[in-house]
């Protein structure tokens, strides 16, 4: 990955977190202050066309890094799609970690970008790759 992609993709980091910030304060103005309510979701709106914006960028520059981003992304999200109904006791991230893998029994090791073990004892990881995968109890050492 170029430093201008990792520089476009800090600045994407940057203007999520400030739309999240956006969107409790949306939640958070009385009903009847319209005027306020709609500067709030303006703001919001040129925000996500920021980010379309530098998205694009990031695509004319590397679009195979870009590819690798939305495929990530779309596991990300299913990963939060399965994640709605389970209820995880432990939660590795690589991202605070530093380190997220898991081994199977027959010594295998998958890196990750998050690993989940539900109470019930079986697995949901997010790979490195891009996949959203679930495994059993009794698969990982």
């Amino acid at each position: 990955m170029t430093g201008t992609v990792k520089g476009l993709l800090q600045k994407i980091n940057f203007i999520e977190t400030d739309m999240e910030l956006h969107k409790q304060i949306l939640f958070s103005i009385p009903s009847d202050n319209k005027s306020e309510m709609e500067k709030v979701v303006n703001t919001i709106a040129d925000q996500k066309k920021q980010i379309g914006d530098l998205r694009e960028q990031i695509k004319e520059i590397d679009e195979d890094e870009y590819n690798k981003i939305i495929t990530i992304e779309q596991a990300a999200d299913r990963f939060r799609r399965i994640s709605r109904d389970k209820k995880f006791v432990h939660v590795t991230t690589l991202n605070e970690d530093r380190e997220c893998f898991i081994s199977f029994n027959d010594g295998t090791r998958v890196d990750c970008l998050v690993v989940a073990r539900e109470e019930n004892g079986n697995w949901t990881v997010l790979t490195i790759e891009g996949e959203t995968k679930e495994y059993p109890d009794g698969l990982i050492q």
